[in-house]
C-alpha cells in the first residue's frame, strides 16, 4: 500500500537551510544534488514502507512517537497518522535533534 508522503513546514524549512548551507558555506553543488536525491529516494521509500524505520529513542522525539530514518549525514524524523507519513523535521546527525524538536 502506498502511502503520500508530505513535509511540515518546519521540515520544508530544514530542507532549503541544508540546501543553502551546501551550496553557499561549502559551496558545494554536487553535495546540494546528492542530498536531494537521498531525500527523494527516503521519500519513495517512506511511500512504499512507512515502517521500515525504527521508532526514535531519544527524549521528546520517542515520546512524541516520531520515527528516525537515517541517510546520508542526515535524519528525518517522521510520524505516520493514517495513511499519511508526515516528514516534520531534517537534521544532520550529528545535532542534538531531540533536544531541538
Amino acid at each position: 500500500m502506498a502511502c503520500d508522503v508530505t513535509y511540515t513546514k518546519a521540515a520544508e524549512r530544514d530542507k532549503e537551510r541544508i540546501v543553502a548551507y551546501l551550496l553557499y558555506e561549502r559551496e558545494s553543488p554536487r553535495d546540494a544534488q546528492r542530498f536531494l536525491a537521498e531525500l527523494d529516494r527516503l521519500v519513495e521509500n517512506l511511500s512504499r514502507m512507512p515502517e521500515m524505520y525504527p521508532r526514535a529513542a531519544d527524549g521528546r522525539a520517542a515520546e512524541a512517537g516520531y520515527r528516525k530514518a537515517g541517510f546520508r549525514s542526515y535524519v528525518a524524523l517522521y510520524r505516520i497518522v493514517g495513511d499519511v507519513v508526515e516528514v516534520d523535521r531534517v537534521f544532520h546527525a550529528k545535532q542534538d535533534y531531540a533536544r531541538l524538536l
